[in-house]
């Protein structure tokens, strides 16, 4: 009897712990994905912004192409090259800061599962059986 009430005592507390730890796993990931949707939102508005001053300088420039001299011509078409370039440098920084925070969210788990490689296991286990147990009651 002093073993099974043993493992009756011990059976709660790894469950607890890896419920515990799950809860940490996934409050991690939905940080993780928030943060990428916030860069994913950034990268939108970035572009989206760029691209409405470039349709406004390119109908201003539409609109003036008749009485424009070569050399304003010219002096618009630098112009609205720069815009491109600057419109294109903006969306790759917000990019990048994108894939910056995905990959620091996918180096934080590898991280964690180095440091405790039977906890990560022990989570997927049980992640494993609630999913089980969820679609053994769904059936």
């Amino acid at each position: 009897m002093g073993t099974t009430s043993t493992i009756a005592t011990k059976t709660p507390t790894a469950l607890d712990a890896a419920e515990n730890l799950a809860g940490r796993v996934g409050s991690a990931a939905g940080n993780v994905f928030d943060a990428t949707k916030a860069a994913g939102k950034q990268v939108g508005s970035v572009a989206s912004d760029e691209m409405l001053k470039l349709k406004a300088d390119l109908d201003d420039l539409i609109a003036r192409l008749p009485s424009l001299s070569d050399i304003d011509l010219n002096a618009a078409k630098e112009k609205l090259l720069q815009q491109v370039a600057v419109a294109r440098e903006a969306t790759n920084q917000a990019t990048a800061s994108a894939r910056e925070k995905l990959n620091q969210g996918a180096e934080v788990a590898g991280e964690y599962v180095k440091e405790k490689p039977l906890q990560s296991v022990a989570v997927a286990a049980g992640v494993g059986i609630l999913i089980g147990m969820l679609i053994a009651r769904s059936k």
